[in-house]
């Protein structure tokens, strides 16, 4: 039987997002983000789209300063230290999209009722809060037929396509991931379209040699696309750490609409190789190389001085 060959180009995203397309967005706090693609849909002025990420932040900044977004699924939107996103908080506070809030269990079970064909899954929570009220399309109350127990049930999650960055892949589509992959498995099962974007293309046999790293399999990915610092300014452990002073430049840049217009095109560049350049080139690759390699471990000091700060 032949093997056909899942490679292509991040410009082929088009044929996987679409205009209102329903996207879900892999990686955890600012690991392993599909960065490059993001900046993709962004130049290709893709819009409409209705958004979910388990833990979102970067990614979800990025769009809604594009005003790509109409509908914003979420659990928790943070930018870590860089603090709360302010397109999210302008979006929010002025409703000028759709906002869908569920908490993190109960998208990871809706992700897991569509991976295994169900139509919902049923769980114990959550009690005492209001998100229930806020999205009645969601959660039903139901009753457990063996033990009279009532549960949730919440509505299976399924997105017209999963897009997640990994450490490696071959070029049939099989996907190893090192370190935080957040919920992208349970993503990635759920989406009718899988688009995943790896620092490296390896040979079937290296894949083996490691095939416990391997979490999606060849039938499951529908396009894989080599994007070296794809996940940036993001990390990807090992292979690089987050450009921080990036990140606290991109904050100021996208943080309101008039600076924004401005500053997304003149920064993404017209692909990723003029991105690259714009953000330090070959020189701020190599220090993010370097600081991901060197750096094991960061001990807290004993007691607080100013020669420790």
């Amino acid at each position: 039987m032949a093997i056909h060959s899942k490679l292509g180009k991040l410009s082929d995203i088009r044929d996987f997002v679409k205009d209102g397309s329903f996207v879900g967005i892999g990686g955890g706090w600012s690991c392993n983000k599909p960065m490059a693609i993001i900046r993709e849909i962004i130049r290709q002025k893709i819009t409409g789209l209705k958004v979910m990420s388990i833990v979102g932040g970067w990614e979800m900044e990025w769009l809604l300063a594009a005003g790509a977004v109409d509908h914003l699924v979420f659990s928790f939107l943070s930018l870590e230290s860089f603090g709360l996103p302010p397109n999210f908080r302008r979006v929010a506070e002025k409703k000028l999209i759709k906002l869908t809030e569920i908490e993190g269990c109960s998208m990871v079970k809706g992700l897991q009722a569509a991976g295994r064909g169900l139509p919902f899954a049923a769980f114990a929570g959550p009690k005492g809060s209001d998100i229930v009220k806020e999205a009645p399309e969601l959660y039903k109350t139901v009753t457990c037929p063996f033990t009279g127990k009532e549960l949730t049930a919440v509505q299976a999650i399924a997105p017209d396509v999963a897009i997640i960055h990994a450490q490696r892949a071959d070029e049939q589509g099989n996907v190893q991931i090192f370190g935080t992959s957040a919920s992208d498995l349970d993503m990635a099962m759920a989406s009718k379209s899988v688009v995943v974007t790896v620092e490296e293309i390896v040979s079937l046999e290296k894949i083996r040699a490691d095939k416990t790293a391997t979490v999606l399999f060849r039938p499951e990915v529908d396009l894989v696309v080599q994007s070296p610092f794809g996940a940036s300014p993001c990390s990807c452990v090992p292979f690089y750490t987050a450009h921080l002073t990036q990140m606290m430049k991109d904050v100021q840049g996208i943080g309101k609409p008039d600076t924004a217009a401005q500053y997304i095109p003149g920064l993404i560049g017209k692909n990723e190789e003029e991105y690259i350049n714009n953000v330090g080139g070959a020189e701020t690759k190599r220090k993010l190389v370097r600081l991901a390699r060197n750096t094991k471990r960061i001990d807290s000091p004993e007691a607080l001085s100013e020669e420790a700060a």
